[in-house]
């Protein structure tokens, strides 16, 4: 009755519930302590997993209340703290976080001025280095002259050096019409101006170099694109820029024979090395070819020619290749080359 009470009839009266509930509740007692109590032992025996659990967890609630604890005493410490100041936690925090962004926009500005200003600075000393380099470009680069030293002094048994000229004289891509008046002078097409047959001395050469900056050149039309690959544009006289102004190496002045024929200015001043080394090879085989296309008209008019070496110091003898003829057919003339030697134009 005691362990197991009547727990479906109603009670009766306060000494039924007395004695229905009163054994139940003292009596009532854990199975693992009934067991130790029941089982046999010296009172000793091994903890079971279920006290091991118990212990852990009732280790970990403890470093919890502890943890608790702390945080408790720094959240009161933190408002005595607090309350010292001037102006509480929150606004400041907000005040502090407002001067940040602020001091991160004048900084952003400041930046974007220092880059601004750098670019301009660095624009203006570019511009600078480029109106020096204009400013103190030489006036003429020094031609290589050693064939100066050959020319004044012509040899017995070889052709001498005829009209020869700075590497800059005015050439034309169309050798003169021969006559009969002059079979044995050497000219050169030069806009109306003849080579004499003297050699220049190296004062005249110098002076000549020294005057004469632009050169008047005649050009066929066809041999532009050679001028473009040396890096030489010919710019028209109606749009070149103002003469405070850098001006371009070669000015086009007009055409002629139907735009077959250039006529050019070109400012040797002006000019690099490789560019003058470029124009005097491309002037040399543009006489080379015409020399070659006038060899063959003569060829086949079948008259005597008898070719004369030039020489400046003592008169010339005819050596004459073939019988002599009537010097009334086609004269001998000798188109001069770009170094200055003469060649004998017209063989039997």
């Amino acid at each position: 009755m005691a362990l197991y009470p009547d727990i479906d009839s109603p009670f009766e009266d306060a000494f039924d519930v007395v004695e229905r509930l009163l054994p139940y509740h003292v009596f009532q007692q854990p199975e693992d302590d009934l067991q130790v109590l029941i089982g046999k032992g010296k009172g000793k025996e091994r903890a079971t997993s279920s006290d091991t659990t118990e212990i852990a967890e009732t280790k970990f609630a403890l470093g919890c209340h502890r943890r608790l604890r702390k945080l408790q005493e720094r959240f009161e410490h933190a408002k005595v703290t607090s309350g010292n100041y001037t102006s509480s936690g929150d606004q400041a925090y907000f005040l502090a976080q407002a001067v940040l962004e602020t001091e991160r926009a004048d900084n952003a500005a400041l930046s974007s001025e220092l880059r601004n200003a750098r670019t301009e600075l660095d624009m203006k000393q570019r511009e600078k280095r480029l109106a020096q380099q204009q400013t103190f470009r030489p006036s003429f680069y020094p031609q290589p002259s050693q064939a100066q030293y050959y020319r004044s002094y012509p040899y017995a048994y070889t052709q001498p050096y005829a009209a020869a000229a700075p590497l800059y004289t005015t050439m034309s891509a169309v050798p003169p019409t021969p006559t009969a008046s002059s079979p044995t002078s050497a000219t050169t097409s030069t806009l109306g101006t003849p080579l004499h047959t003297a050699p220049p001395t190296p004062v005249s050469y110098a002076q000549t170099h020294v005057t004469r900056t632009a050169i008047p050149v005649q050009l066929p039309a066809n041999s532009l694109s050679a001028l473009h690959a040396l890096g030489i544009v010919p710019v028209p006289a109606a749009n070149l820029p103002p003469p405070d102004q850098p001006q371009p190496p070669a000015v086009l002045k007009e055409t002629t024979q139907n735009g077959t024929m250039l006529s050019l200015e070109i400012n040797i001043s002006l000019l690099q090395s490789a560019q003058m080394s470029g124009l005097a090879i491309l002037l040399n085989s543009i006489m080379s070819r015409s020399s070659q296309a006038q060899t063959a008209p003569a060829n086949t008019a079948g008259a005597a020619v008898t070719p004369t070496p030039v020489r400046s110091s003592q008169p010339s003898t005819p050596i004459s290749a073939s019988p002599p003829g009537p010097s009334t057919g086609v004269g001998n003339y000798y188109q001069n080359g770009f170094g200055g030697q003469s060649h004998p134009q017209g063989t039997n």
